[in-house]
């Protein structure tokens, strides 16, 4: 429930890969590095999910009972056995957070990954849930709390329509729920809901203007109207334009800007001068970004206002907007040592903090350090089990495309060689709006581990380097943005990294219809393709989009290229004769993004060819695989379709895919 700052990077598609082990040619067994079970890397973490208490006395946290992640609750001082709060048996339990006072917990759960998110109160004494919004059907959004009010809880339901969501004040004790703001069904969007002056405010509104730009309309405390304040070109709002939140005094609104520059601003605006500046409203620079990626870390526990930031390209680093964090920072540095930290959650009083340590070659470790003692204290590591195993370090790469642009990369090689061309699988990250980061990525370290360099590649169109970059996107789907992949191949194979005739590309979502793309439009470069929940037909695609979508549906629309661009020809579902190589598809039932018929079309068009596929449908899933077992079903299939097409080892299957819920529909590999 409170809001907090992301960790370090992150991986942005599942890990997906495994049979007997077979080692790459000239290597001898004796030298090969342990296999790393998928369990270890894809499997329940020790503990994840971890939320400090108000007072900083206890953490909520998911841990796994009877082979499922579910919620536990424990005090830090270790005098009180850890207490089990939920005992799912089916899906993991997401994480929760506590409500400012303590008094609750607060987590969510969807059905089976339909997105329906529902709203779930838990007694953390006690472990008694109730829902707190309707148990099916609709989609609930928080969108406002305040430690001032910790039995409160500002939520948007599409109840009443499932296009837009109607903003109500729910009381977190009791369920009760009173209309705070009721949409105006135009596609208008409440983008900043305040505690101010005593009661719940909803203070700015926006809208997606045919074009793709945006407009911003401000209603002040005490105004009963809202008047316009904010207008942005397209450009402008898909680079991040617009107008955050105010602090929790209400002296100061901040957003973001890249209106006029290419790189992102921090700005604000003070509430008088809000009262009489209409739509010429000039914000005050609080730190231009020498980097594309800009975010808040830490804001003052007490005002709200942004203390520490975070810039990112291929690296990451921290900018220090308030000097009292110095000392801090400087002892989370000595301790960190080469590897990054993020400083995931703090007490009320900003006297105790919770730290994540972690690198791309270490799992992440749980730290609290005490800020009047100046004292540090581990509480545990995520995966312990991977500190058996050495870990392949993760590079960072300047690559040029063939038109000079910029293409960020990382790059894991496999230790089973020193040298000489190797296969390559090239992971491509979904969105497309969307980025890979530098650290700790289980997909990497698992193939690389089995024999396999891998790259990822941040395309034009990604996110965090840039508006130009992102905008050099539009409406180059299997157009540029496809160059760009094959490109990064293109390099590898030149700079002798990566075996011609042993290239691989896979991905997730958007990563999914590269890897479809890449089989259609580069039929002779990859000599296999992996695509998860990946659109094939464009038309189909937009059509069957949520209808909770519908307002941001023109900046989609214009990104893909709709009115500009061919969407047949850019569909790989049309350009299935030009398949040569086998495919591995994989798909839940559930998925309200990219529905499950873009993988059956394609799959069904390449079976009538007689050409090689594997498909596989999870159907208790949706966009991306929630349960690990059935992570680890897809990731076992990869593994052995890597080994079968371009060689390297893997771990045998044992009984992973009983354990899933995996349905295989159409089949090209042997039985396991």
């Amino acid at each position: 429930m409170r809001k907090r700052s992301l960790l370090f990077g992150g991986l942005l598609l599942s890990g997906l890969m495994i049979g007997q082990a077979l080692l790459p040619v000239g290597l001898q067994a004796a030298e090969s590095p342990p296999l790393i079970p998928r369990e270890v890397l894809f499997g329940n973490p020790e503990i994840s999910g971890v939320d400090l208490s108000p007072d900083g006395t206890r953490i909520v946290y998911r841990a796994p009972y009877q082979g499922v992640m579910n919620l536990w609750v424990r005090t830090l001082d270790g005098k009180e056995p850890p207490q089990l709060l939920t005992r799912r048996q089916d899906r993991p339990q997401r994480g929760a957070n506590w409500t400012f006072d303590g008094r609750y917990l607060v987590t969510s759960r969807d059905s089976e990954g339909d997105e329906n998110t529902v709203l779930v109160r838990i007694d953390p004494e006690t472990g008694e849930s109730q829902d707190l919004t309707p148990a099916r059907g609709v989609q609930a959004r928080v969108v406002g709390i305040h430690r001032d009010v910790p039995n409160e809880v500002v939520v948007g339901l599409n109840d009443r329509d499932p296009r837009f969501h109607d903003l109500y004040v729910i009381k977190i004790d009791s369920g009760e729920r009173e209309l705070l703001y009721r949409s105006t069904d135009d596609g208008r969007f409440i983008s900043s809901v305040e505690w101010l002056n005593g009661r719940w405010q909803p203070v700015l509104r926006g809208r997606v203007l045919p074009d793709g730009g945006s407009a911003y309309e401000l209603r002040l405390p005490g105004a009963s109207e809202w008047r316009p304040f904010l207008s942005f070109s397209f450009e402008d709002t898909i680079g991040g334009s617009g107008p955050g939140g105010f602090t929790r005094d209400g002296r100061w609104l901040y957003g973001h800007l890249s209106t006029g520059e290419d790189l992102p601003r921090l700005v604000r605006w003070s509430r008088d001068q809000l009262r009489t500046c209409g739509t010429d409203c000039p914000a005050e620079v609080v730190y231009r970004s020498k980097s594309g990626g800009l975010g808040t870390a830490l804001v003052d526990i007490d005002t709200g206002v942004p203390t520490l930031l975070q810039e990112t390209d291929l690296r990451t680093r921290k900018v220090v907007l308030d000097p009292a964090l110095k000392p801090d920072l400087a002892a989370l540095k000595r301790l960190a040592g080469r590897n990054d930290f993020a400083i995931v959650d703090r007490d009320l009083n900003d006297r105790v903090w919770l730290v994540a340590i972690g690198s791309d070659q270490q799992g992440p470790q749980y730290w609290l350090w005490n800020r009047d003692q100046q004292r540090h204290r581990k509480l545990f590591t995520v995966r312990p089990r991977l500190d058996a195993y050495t870990l392949a370090p993760m590079e960072s790469l300047d690559l040029k495309a063939r038109d000079g642009r910029r293409l960020p990369a990382y790059l894991t090689k496999t230790p089973l060689a020193d040298q000489g061309p190797q296969p390559l699988v090239l992971v491509v990250h979904g969105g497309p709006q969307a980025r890979d980061y530098w650290g700790l990525n289980g997909t990497h370290q698992l193939l690389a581990n089995r024999g396999y360099h891998v790259m990822s590649v941040n395309y034009r169109g990604s996110t965090g380097f840039g508006k130009a970059h992102l905008l050099a996107g539009e409406g180059e789907w299997y157009g540029r943005m496809q160059d760009d992949l094959v490109d990064a191949v293109r390099w590898a194979v030149d700079e002798g990294i990566a075996d011609p005739d042993r290239l691989v590309i896979m991905g997730a979502s958007y990563g999914g219809y590269a890897a479809l793309s890449g089989l259609t439009r580069d039929p002779e470069l990859f000599a296999a393709a992996v695509a998860e929940v990946g659109p094939s037909n464009l038309r189909t695609l937009l059509a069957s989009f949520p209808p909770y979508w519908e307002s941001g549906r023109k900046i989609t629309e214009r990104m893909i290229g709709v009115g500009s661009v061919d969407l047949d020809a850019i569909s790989p579902l049309n350009h299935v004769d030009q398949i040569q190589r086998p495919l591995l598809l994989g798909h839940g039932a559930n998925d309200p993004r990219v529905n499950l018929k873009e993988s059956e079309t394609i799959a069904a068009a390449m079976e009538a060819r007689n050409l090689p596929i594997d498909f596989v449908v999870f159907p208790d899933e949706g966009h991306g695989l929630a349960n690990p077992r059935n992570a680890l079903a897809m990731q076992a299939l990869t593994e052995a379709f890597l080994q079968r097409h371009i060689g390297g080892r893997a771990e045998p299957f044992g009984d992973v895919l009983e354990q899933s819920s995996m349905e295989w529909r159409l089949r090209s590999l042997p039985k396991p």
